[in-house]
């Protein structure tokens, strides 16, 4: 199963202005570090998660984020967790930079099909 988070970092720059239309080398600069910095931060954890203990329920089999891929966006992700049932149990205040929201967006998901291979049922 599937749980899904949506993770908004603290914006800065260009998410403060709201003008990616037509960013300036400083502005990309800035945005880049912004994004490596929240990545730096949260990687070591996220890429723990699938080697954590087992337990009765919420074991973690991977977990993969996408960030948005616009310049006035780079601070929003999505974090998508394979858990083999219930809550994957993950304690985000441990290790998300201050300031960072996050919400569940939906959990127990399952794939249903696929393109191109198609049915996964």
């Amino acid at each position: 199963m599937v749980t899904v988070f949506r993770i908004v970092a603290p914006p800065t720059g260009i998410e403060i202005t709201g003008d990616g239309s037509s960013p300036t080398d400083e502005e990309m600069a800035q945005e880049k570090e912004a994004r490596q910095a929240f990545l730096d931060a949260v990687s070591p954890y996220l890429a723990a998660l699938p080697a954590r203990p087992p337990h009765r329920s919420g074991n973690v089999s991977d977990v993969e984020l996408l960030g948005g891929d616009v310049w006035s966006q780079l601070n929003q992700y999505l974090l998508l967790v394979n858990v083999d049932i219930g809550d994957p149990r993950i304690d985000f205040d441990s290790f998300m930079p201050p300031g960072t929201t996050v919400t569940r967006v939906a959990g127990d998901l399952v794939p249903l099909s696929q393109w191109p291979d198609g049915d996964l049922t």
